[in-house]
C-alpha cells in the first residue's frame, strides 16, 4: 500500500511548512502553496474579498508585471497553473517540466510575497468575479453545498456570501484596496502557510529550491483563527434544482491530520462488484450511483456528504437508502486487516493514475493516499456517532424562494418516511476464487500489437473514425460493463469505456487472466441487455445531456465541435483494437477471443482518409456570450504537427495576456492545441458577459492579424524554450499504463521526434496555411 518515493517535511525559519516528495519517476514537477485562510476569514463588510485577493495576486507584483508573471509564464512553458479559494484555506499550484520549476516556485513567491494590487487591475478583476458569480448563480453543485451548509449552524461566517461581486466590492476602489492589503498583511504570513513540491529532484534540491522560495517572506505568527467553531445539527432539508434527484446525507466531523481514511472509504462506497452497497441499491432500483465529498469547515468541524443519484426520489427510497449506508458503514468497522489492506490498494491504485498536479492537490486539501495503519476503525466509529443531516434535492419540489450565502433557493423541510425493508448481508473483497478462463474461438481478428517495454498491457478498442457509435449506445455499453469492471478491478485489473478526445475508447489492462476474463466481459455487453441495463442506461443518458444544457456556455459549445467537425456516416459499424505492451502469446490469445467481437474489426491502414475539414466557428449569445473557433491542420505532415505545437506554446500566453489582462474580456480566455476525434489544430475559446460573438470573432481576428505582423519578431531564445517544451513533451510518456497506451496508440507520434526546430519563415508559413480560410 506504500507509495513509492522519498518523502520529507520540516519548517523553515520562518515557520513556513514544507512537503517534499522526491519522486525518480516523475516525469514533470508540481508545487502548491496553501494558506491557512479563506472567505470564513474575511471581514463581514467585504464578502468575497479573500477570492478577489487570489485572482489578483497573479496581476503581477511590485516586481513583476502581469505579463511576466506565474500565469503567463507557466502557458509558455506548456505548463498548468490555477488556484482555489476555500472556507478556510486558499491554495496556489502549478506543474510543468522539471527544470522549469525552479522558475515556477520564483514567480509564485514573488507574487504572494509583494502583490502589486494596482487600482486598475482591481476594477478589472472586479468585472471578473461578477461573470463568475452570475455563472455560480445557476450551478447546480455550488446550489447545493449551499443547501449543505444552511442545514448546520455554530459557525456564521460560513454561510455567509462569499463569492464576491460587483455590487458586494462597490466603486470606492482605494478604500478595497486598503482592506486588501490588511487582510494580505494579516493572513499570508509564513507560519500560515505549507508548500507542497513534488517531482523527480533529489530530497536536497527540493530542500534548496523550498529555501529559495520562503526567502522573501519575514517571519510571522500565524493569526490566531477569528473564525473558529463547531458545527451543531440544523434542520434537515429539500431543495428544488432541475436536475436528477440526489439524497445528500452530511455528517459533521472533527477533522484529524489524517485524511487517506477517507480514501478507502471513497473506494468501499462507489464499488459496484457484487456484494457491496450499490449493487444492493441498485437491485431494489433505488439509486444509479454515488460519491464522497468532504469540506473542511474550521479548524475544529468537517463535512463528509454521501451523494446518491436517486431513480426517483420517492420518500421510501430516500428511508431505504439512508438505512441502508448506517447497516453498510456497521460493516466496515468489522473489515479484516486483509480487507482493509486490499481496499486501500485499490484506493491508492485510483490515486496513482490522476495527473501529478492533481496528486498534490489531494494530498495538500482532498483525499490522500491510504497510509497502512489509519485508525480506520476509530474513523468508522466517530462517523457513525457524528450528528448528520439529509438534503434531499428534487426537481419538482415545492418550497419557499430565499436567498442563501447570495444564492438563489429553492427550499422546503425534508420529508421523512419510515425504510420498508432492513439491509441485507454485505460482502466485501477480496475473494478466494480465481478468474474463469474463456474457451478460445479457433478463428482469429485482426490485432494490432504496440510494442512498449515495462508497462503493463492495455488493449484498446474503439470505433473507426466515421463510424456511428451514439451517446446512446454508450451509456448501453458502460451499464452493461459495470459490475464486470468493478469485478475486475479486485483482481488487479481496469475495464473502462471512455470519451477520450471526443472518441469512445475501451479500455482494458491486467495480466493476460485479467485480459482474457475483461474481454469475454465485453461481447455479450455489446450484444445482451436486461430491461433493468436499458432502464439504467437510459436515465444515465438523460442526466448526462440535463448537465450538458445547465453547463457553462463555452462547455456547450465545446461538446459540439465533434459534430461539427465530422458527422459520422451511416456505414456499418466497425472497430479498431490495439494492444499496448505485452508479448506474442498474449496477443494472439486475445486475437482470438476478439473474433466473438460483434462488431467487424478492421486495421487502422484500412481506415478511409480524412477529407479536407474546414475550420469551425461556434457561438452562443446570452446572459455569457462564447465563442469557440477550432483551425483544422490540413494533412498530417509531421512538420505542420510540430509548428502547430510550437505555435499554440507561443500564442497562447500573448492570448491570455492580450484578451484577458489587458481587455478583461471575461471569464474564459483560452488559446490551446486541440485533438477531436482525431483531428489536430488551434483551439480558442472565450466567454464574456460583455461581448458578443461578433464582437469576440472579431478580438481573434485581430490577435490572428498580430500575430502575423509579430511573429518574425519573436526572438531566438524565445522559440527555442517553445521548441524544447514541445520536444520535451513528445518525449515524456505516462507512469500510468492507461494514460500510456492512449499516447502510444492515438497520439500518433511518429515522425515528429525527428523534426528540426523550424525556423521563422517555416512558422510564418504553417501559419498562413493554418489561417487562411476563414473560419464558418
Amino acid at each position: 500500500m506504500t507509495m513509492k518515493y522519498g518523502a520529507d517535511a520540516w519548517r523553515l525559519a520562518s515557520g513556513m511548512r514544507i512537503n517534499a516528495i522526491s519522486d525518480p519517476s516523475a516525469t514533470r514537477a508540481a508545487a502548491l502553496l496553501l494558506v491557512d485562510t479563506g472567505s470564513v476569514h474575511e471581514p463581514a463588510e467585504w464578502p468575497g474579498l479573500a477570492h478577489l485577493l487570489e485572482h489578483l495576486l497573479f496581476r503581477g507584483s511590485a516586481n513583476v508585471a502581469a505579463g511576466d508573471g506565474l500565469m503567463s509564464w507557466v502557458q509558455s512553458v506548456g505548463g498548468k497553473v490555477n488556484a482555489s479559494t476555500q472556507a478556510v484555506q486558499t491554495a496556489f499550484f502549478f506543474e510543468a517540466s522539471a527544470e522549469h520549476l525552479a522558475g515556477g516556485l520564483d514567480r509564485l513567491s514573488d507574487m504572494l510575497a509583494a502583490p502589486g494590487l494596482a487600482d486598475r487591475d482591481i476594477a478589472q478583476e472586479i468585472e471578473v468575479i461578477d461573470a463568475e458569480y452570475r455563472l455560480l448563480r445557476d450551478d447546480p453543485e455550488t446550489c447545493c453545498q449551499a443547501a449543505e451548509r444552511q442545514m448546520f449552524k455554530g459557525i456564521a461566517a460560513l454561510r455567509r456570501f462569499h463569492i464576491g461581486s460587483r455590487e458586494t466590492f462597490g466603486t470606492d476602489i482605494p478604500r478595497l484596496q486598503r482592506a486588501l492589503r490588511q487582510f494580505h498583511q494579516r493572513h499570508f504570513r509564513p507560519a500560515g502557510m505549507t508548500l507542497w513540491l513534488h517531482g523527480p529532484q533529489p530530497l536536497s534540491q527540493l530542500h534548496a529550491l523550498a529555501e529559495c522560495f520562503g526567502a522573501p517572506f519575514a517571519p510571522a505568527d500565524a493569526p490566531a483563527d477569528d473564525a473558529s467553531g463547531t458545527l451543531s445539527p440544523a434542520e434537515d432539508l429539500t431543495l428544488s434544482l432541475p436536475v436528477a434527484p440526489q439524497l445528500r446525507l452530511v455528517f459533521s466531523l472533527e477533522p484529524e491530520g489524517d485524511r487517506g481514511w477517507l480514501r478507502r472509504l471513497e473506494r468501499l462506497v462507489r464499488d459496484d462488484a457484487p456484494g457491496g452497497l450499490m449493487a444492493h441499491l441498485r437491485a431494489h432500483a433505488e439509486c444509479d450511483g454515488v460519491r464522497l465529498a468532504h469540506a473542511l469547515c474550521s479548524e475544529n468541524s468537517m463535512l463528509v456528504s454521501f451523494i446518491f443519484t436517486l431513480n426517483t426520489g420517492s420518500p421510501t427510497d430516500i428511508a431505504n437508502i439512508e438505512s441502508a449506508l448506517l447497516a453498510w458503514l456497521q460493516h466496515l468497522r468489522r473489515l479484516s486487516p486483509l480487507q482493509r489492506e486490499h481496499y486501500g490498494q485499490l484506493a491508492n491504485r485510483d490515486f496513482a493514475r490522476l495527473t501529478l498536479l492533481d496528486q498534490l492537490r489531494a494530498r495538500a486539501f482532498g483525499l490522500p493516499p491510504v497510509e497502512q495503519h489509519d485508525s480506520w476503525d476509530r474513523h468508522i466509529t466517530a462517523l457513525l456517532a457524528a450528528p448528520r443531516r439529509r438534503l434531499a434535492v428534487l426537481p419538482e419540489s415545492v418550497g419557499e424562494r430565499c436567498h442563501a450565502e447570495g444564492l438563489p433557493l429553492t427550499l422546503s423541510p425534508f420529508v421523512s418516511a419510515t425504510p420498508t425493508r432492513t439491509a441485507g448481508v454485505f460482502q466485501f473483497y477480496p475473494r478466494p476464487e480465481a478468474l474463469p478462463a474463456p474457451p478460445l474461438p479457433r478463428e482469429r481478428a485482426r490485432l494490432l500489437h504496440l510494442a512498449d517495454a515495462g508497462s503493463e498491457p492495455v488493449l484498446l478498442l474503439r470505433p473507426a473514425p466515421f463510424t456511428r457509435f451514439t451517446e446512446c449506445q454508450a451509456a448501453r455499453l458502460h451499464a452493461g460493463l459495470r459490475a464486470g469492471a468493478a469485478e475486475i478491478a479486485h483482481y488487479g485489473g481496469h475495464l473502462g469505456l471512455v470519451c477520450h478526445q471526443d472518441r469512445w475508447l475501451l479500455e482494458l489492462s491486467g495480466r493476460e487472466s485479467v485480459l482474457s476474463y475483461g474481454l469475454s466481459l465485453i461481447n455479450p455487453a455489446l450484444n445482451v441487455q436486461t430491461p433493468a441495463l436499458l432502464s439504467e442506461a437510459s436515465r444515465s443518458l438523460s442526466r448526462s445531456r440535463k448537465q450538458q444544457q445547465s453547463d457553462i456556455a463555452i462547455r456547450r459549445l465545446l461538446a459540439q465541435l465533434p459534430e461539427a467537425l465530422v458527422s459520422p456516416g451511416n456505414t456499418p459499424p466497425h472497430w479498431h483494437a490495439t494492444l499496448v505492451g505485452g508479448d506474442k502469446r498474449l496477443k494472439t490469445r486475445l486475437a482470438h477471443l476478439l473474433h466473438d467481437f460483434p462488431f467487424a474489426i478492421e486495421d487502422d491502414a484500412q481506415a478511409p482518409p480524412a477529407p479536407p475539414i474546414p475550420p469551425v466557428t461556434l457561438g452562443e449569445s446570452g446572459a455569457e456570450n462564447a465563442l469557440l473557433q477550432f483551425y483544422p491542420l490540413a494533412g498530417h505532415d509531421a512538420q505542420g504537427r510540430w509548428a502547430l505545437r510550437v505555435l499554440a506554446t507561443l500564442y497562447a500566453p500573448r492570448y491570455f495576456r492580450r484578451l484577458r489582462v489587458e481587455r478583461s474580456v471575461g471569464y474564459v480566455v483560452q488559446c490551446a492545441f486541440h485533438r477531436s476525434r482525431g483531428i489536430e489544430g488551434l483551439l480558442f475559446a472565450l466567454q464574456s458577459p460583455n461581448y458578443d460573438p461578433a464582437q469576440l470573432r472579431q478580438l481573434n481576428d485581430e490577435f490572428l492579424l498580430h500575430m502575423s505582423r509579430e511573429l518574425p519578431s519573436f526572438d531566438l531564445a524565445e522559440r527555442e524554450l517553445a521548441h524544447s517544451t514541445v520536444s520535451q513533451h513528445l518525449r515524456c510518456l505516462s507512469a500510468d499504463p492507461l494514460l500510456r497506451a492512449r499516447e502510444v496508440a492515438l497520439e500518433n507520434r511518429d515522425g515528429l521526434e525527428t523534426v528540426s526546430p523550424l525556423a521563422i519563415a517555416d512558422l510564418l508559413y504553417w501559419h498562413r496555411l493554418l489561417f487562411a480560410a476563414p473560419a464558418g
